[in-house]
């Protein structure tokens, strides 16, 4: 690994090094001018950027300039609320700019439903990210360059391994049984979460939050949309632009165990408890690491002669570090390169990719590659067509989740390996059910590999007869075939009890057609515009699937793969079909008048197969918005010198939720036992309903209100935007208990419902700007709360486990006890006195064994005197408050960039604490602060009580000491870039060379402590990973 990763840096400097030593040769002209408004006022400020670069200046107090450029270059001006203006060097030395004001921006344009509109004109909740701050965030998926940096929008990472998915809601979450995760759209047509497309290859990614934007997605709005719009070709020089960056990859902070002495003397402690609380003398024995007979045992397969004492173990420090056994530093590389140009009636695009990263467990694998074609064709003035074609290639190796947990217990009085180098597969002699975490690094014992391919495509055409009349028709297709094979021997670490050998093999094909029409009219007559847009929309979407698993005895010398299935005896096939198809009408219209009055409608109108026929059939999402540009008013003239915008925003609509499955309302049939037909001795398989139907079933649907305002101050260098919104949604899908008469127990229906508010603020500042410093500064926040209103029949709660729904509460829970730390000698006679003393008469009805010293102490909420339901409380998982904040600053070709990011207010379920209460002796438990009789106070009980009841005592209500605070806060990046100076590579014909390092997740804080990165939540599965990145990026 050290070898390879040497190689590959040497390869990726000696890349870098000629590419410096090549480019500082090259030579540039000299250019000079002012920048003034169209009164004449020198401009202070304004950016001189050579286009396609960041290479550039900024004007001075008398707006004069001064630039090295090269001959062939494009000038750039640009100054916030002005119109930019592009300029040719050429032969030109001295270029005089007039910029005309354009306080609103009122050309920028922002991505939403079936088409853009100017930013101005926006009545809704919509957030927009560009392709500068997607390109600098180093990550196989691009959305996570939306992570702190959207009010509104939560992405957590919940594992580190290789290519992992991205967990996402927009405003909280409303449904109980259906997904609460956006819609993503790539160039208008679904994808899913994760993108498998080269950030570079990104133009914006916009974010719909409220329901007057998503509406017009109907059924599929609910939760958000999120629109990714890839780069296209455009008029001008050909362009090339490649990107490479090497990341190198360790775990960040994350569960640890005992080690070494420490778990010697958990052990003698966990003894000396027992002891006392065998003879009721607390604090009296007195047991040494020596005393210990029963760790001379534990050391499994020791050669002969060479018999561990436990008083050499304690002294040698011999001890294992599972952990460190399992884990290796990932490396990831990626590159990719594009090319784009046009000409007066074609445009084109092309680009490819290749990511490979390595995960944090050995074995754990992710290797990548995509390409992106796009052509655009001007046949005539009046009719347009054009192509996109993405393609990947995705192929993973991983790791059994449960080999980190299994680390977590073994103990480390024991040996990893036998003198030989053989692994020692049960090191734990005394708990041999227990393998070796290593055990799947054995060849041939375990394989996981996933591979899948995508294909996506569309083909579009535009006619365009009159001006302002435009109709839009795209065919899309996509396709993604995917493989996944795993393979368990018996001596693995999820077999290794059975013993058996398992396998699976599963195929599968998921096909989408689209064919979307639109018909826009916009007009604008004296103060007056108008922008109508009318459409359908067909979609179909076959699923298929074929998938065998098999299983084999001990003797499996015939099957060392999941390909040979076919040589065991127990197989079991299974395949899958399903077929859905959704018809949509949809319309938008928006009226403004004298660009400070805007008022939008949309509707939609869906229906869908997966419905029964009848009124559920097809659903209608209207909506509705308004705004009012108040800056724009009489009154408000003398505030035009500071204030740059002012606009508040007020919408209403309806979005669905797909809930429903694609045969959700039929009945089922599922194959059954054997059976005996008319009292025969022959059986033979037979098929009974295992579901009921419910034809009656239809969409989940929400209800949203939004009030927003825009600002910005001092020719935009503050602004910003403030949103409160509040949401209702109705008709959840929810299990319903059937009646007693009923064959079947419960029945998929539409019987709940759910509530929601929330704040979210964006600001973005610009503290500093001058001719070769600048500060911007951008601040984001939100806050959300959700309540289950109500269940079905008058039912208040709905409790499976330590979760579920309780009316009146947030919808993402644990329910269970709270503890109170433990119990210390003396504790509970004092307190029975207390209780007694408040409930003359009374008697109490604790457990069996409960408020012996060194146990868990539960609060008796209600004071009745015994533990029980009505002791329970509400733990959300949701988080309260989500803080994001970036600061960049540029020094002449030099930039910083530091982004921050915290999550406040939710509980996690963290695996770790409650391991030693339901895992068996004589394994390893978490480094935690159990009791001991020192008459100090403990949060967790003494392990050493196991036998009841005191052990039932324990194990009772040890799930209550899981949960812990989710809050964090982390420095999430670190980036520091530099453009090589113009000097170097004009004559070369290079527009820019960037050169970049990256921290990533390298500092946390949590409640948790010791680094914990509790953005993955409690599991003790894979850690994150923290990177360190080095990239460049050359455009030509």
């Amino acid at each position: 690994m050290k070898k390879n990763f040497l190689n590959l840096m040497k390869r990726w400097l000696s890349l870098l090094i000629w590419t410096i030593s090549v480019c500082a040769s090259a030579q540039n002209v000299t250019v000079r001018g002012t920048v003034s408004d169209t009164s004449g006022e020198a401009l202070i400020g304004v950016t001189v950027l050579v286009q396609g670069s960041s290479e550039g200046t900024i004007t001075d107090v008398n707006g004069s300039y001064i630039i090295n450029v090269s001959p062939d270059a494009f000038l750039q001006f640009s100054y916030v609320g002005y119109i930019s203006q592009s300029i040719e060097v050429g032969n030109l030395r001295e270029i005089n700019v007039v910029l005309e004001e354009d306080l609103q921006t009122l050309d920028e344009v922002v991505v939403v439903g079936y088409g853009v509109m100017k930013r101005r004109d926006l009545t809704g909740a919509v957030s927009s990210v560009k392709a500068a701050d997607i390109e600098k965030v180093a990550s196989s998926n691009a959305m996570q360059a939306l992570q702190a940096q959207v009010p509104g929008l939560d992405i957590t990472q919940n594992d580190g391994q290789a290519g992992s998915a991205l967990s996402m809601t927009v405003r909280g979450t409303r449904s109980i049984s259906a997904s609460n995760s956006p819609l993503v759209l790539v160039d208008g047509v679904e994808y899913g979460s994760t993108i498998d497309i080269n950030a570079s290859d990104i133009v914006s990614i916009d974010v719909l939050k409220d329901a007057a934007s998503t509406a017009i997605y109907g059924t599929k709005g609910a939760n958000g949309v999120i629109i990714i719009t890839t780069k296209r070709g455009e008029k001008g020089k050909t362009r090339v632009n490649f990107n490479s960056y090497l990341s190198s990859n360790i775990a960040t902070s994350y569960a640890k165990p005992l080690f070494g002495v420490k778990e010697v003397q958990a052990w003698v402690d966990k003894e000396n408890y027992a002891k006392d609380l065998a003879s009721g003398n607390w604090g009296t024995s007195n047991l040494q690491p020596t005393d210990l007979d029963a760790m001379n045992q534990i050391p499994d397969n020791l050669p002969d002669g060479q018999q561990f004492t436990t008083g050499d173990i304690y002294a040698s420090g011999n001890y294992v570090d599972w952990l460190d056994h399992i884990l290796q530093g990932g490396l990831t590389q990626n590159y990719d390169i594009s090319v784009s140009g046009g000409s007066e009636k074609t445009n084109f695009s092309l680009s490819l990719g290749m990511m490979n990263e390595q995960g944090l467990l050995k074995g754990d694998e992710m290797t990548r590659y995509n390409g992106k074609i796009t052509l655009d064709h001007a046949i005539n003035k009046y009719v347009k067509v054009g192509a996109n074609i993405m393609y990947a290639l995705r192929s993973q190796d991983s790791r059994n989740s449960s080999v980190f947990g299994q680390a977590l217990k073994m103990t480390s009085v024991s040996r990893a390996y036998n003198e030989d180098g053989s692994l020692v597969y049960t090191p734990n002699a005394l708990y041999k059910a227990h393998v070796s975490p290593l055990a799947d690094d054995v060849e041939g014992v375990w394989s996981k590999n996933n591979q899948s391919t995508r294909f996506f495509g569309n083909v579009y055409g535009e006619v365009s007869p009159v001006k302002g009349l435009l109709f839009r028709t795209m065919i899309n297709l996509s396709r993604r075939n995917g493989r996944v094979g795993n393979y368990n021997d018996y001596m693995s670490v999820a077999n290794y009890q059975s013993p058996k050998t398992t396998m699976s093999l599963e195929y599968s094909m998921n096909t989408s057609y689209v064919w979307d029409n639109t018909l826009t009219y916009n007009t604008k007559i004296d103060m007056h515009e108008i922008t109508a847009m009318v459409g359908t929309s067909a979609q179909q979407s076959i699923s298929e699937g074929m998938s065998a698993s098999g299983q084999a005895g001990i003797e499996h010398y015939y099957a060392s793969s999941f390909y040979d299935i076919s040589k065991v005896g127990m197989v079991t096939p299974s395949s899958s079909y399903t077929k859905t198809s959704q018809l949509s009408f949809f319309g938008r219209a928006v009226y403004t008048y004298a660009d400070k009055y805007t008022l939008m409608a949309t509707m939609r109108r869906d229906g869908n197969s997966t419905l029964s026929a009848g009124n559920n059939k097809w659903g209608n999402f209207p909506s509705v918005g308004a705004n009012w540009r108040i800056n724009e008013e009489h009154f408000m003239e003398g505030t035009k010198d500071w204030m740059s915008n002012l606009k508040i925003r007020a919408t209403w609509g309806i979005s669905g939720n797909p809930a429903v499955d694609a045969y959700g309302t039929l009945p089922n049939l599922s194959s059954q036992a054997l059976y005996y037909y008319y009292g025969g001795s022959d059986s033979k398989a037979g098929y009974l309903p295992s579901k009921m139907g419910n034809p009656n079933l239809k969409w989940e649907t929400t209800k949203a209100s939004n009030f927003g305002l825009d600002f910005g101050f001092l020719k935009n260098r503050i602004s910003g935007s403030v949103d409160y919104y509040i949401t209702h949604t109705d008709d959840l899908i929810y299990l319903k208990t059937a009646p007693a008469s009923s064959v079947f127990p419960s029945v998929m229906s539409n019987v709940g419902s759910t509530k929601g508010s929330g704040l979210e603020i964006a600001i973005n500042t610009t503290p500093v700007l001058t001719k070769n410093f600048t500060w911007n500064a951008n601040f984001s926040y939100s806050t959300s709360t959700d309540e289950v209103v109500y269940l079905t029949d008058g039912l208040n709660r709905n409790i499976v486990g330590t979760g579920g729904q309780i009316v009146g509460e947030p919808v993402n829970i644990f329910y269970n006890y709270k503890a109170e730390g433990t119990w210390n000698v003396g504790e509970w006679e004092e307190y029975q006195t207390a209780w007694e003393a408040r409930h003359p008469g009374e008697s109490m009805e604790y457990m069996n064994g409960y408020g012996t010293p060194g146990t868990i102490k539960v609060a008796d909420l209600d004071d009745n005197g015994k533990i029980d339901d009505n002791d329970k409380i509400v733990y959300n998982r949701s988080p309260k408050h989500i803080f994001g904040m970036n600061n960049t600053v540029t020094y002449k070709n030099l930039s910083l960039s530091v982004q921050l990011y915290a999550r406040l207010g939710g509980y996690m379920s963290y695996g770790l604490n409650g391991q030693m209460y339901f895992e068996p002796q004589w394994q390893n438990w978490g480094d935690l602060d159990y009791w001991i009789p020192d008459g100090k106070s403990h949060r967790f009980p003494n392990p050493g009580a196991t036998t009841d009841p005191y052990k039932s005592v324990n194990t009772t209500y040890a799930s209550a000491l899981l949960y812990e605070k989710a809050d964090f806060f982390k420095i999430k990046d670190i980036t520091l870039t530099y453009n090589l100076p113009k000097t170097w590579i004009s004559n070369l014909h290079i527009d820019n060379v960037r050169i970049y390092g990256q921290l990533k997740n390298y500092l946390t804080w949590s409640k948790v402590g010791d680094g914990y990165d509790s953005e993955r939540g409690g599991s003790t599965s894979f850690p994150l990973a923290k990177q360190a990145v080095i990239g460049l990026n050359i455009q030509f």
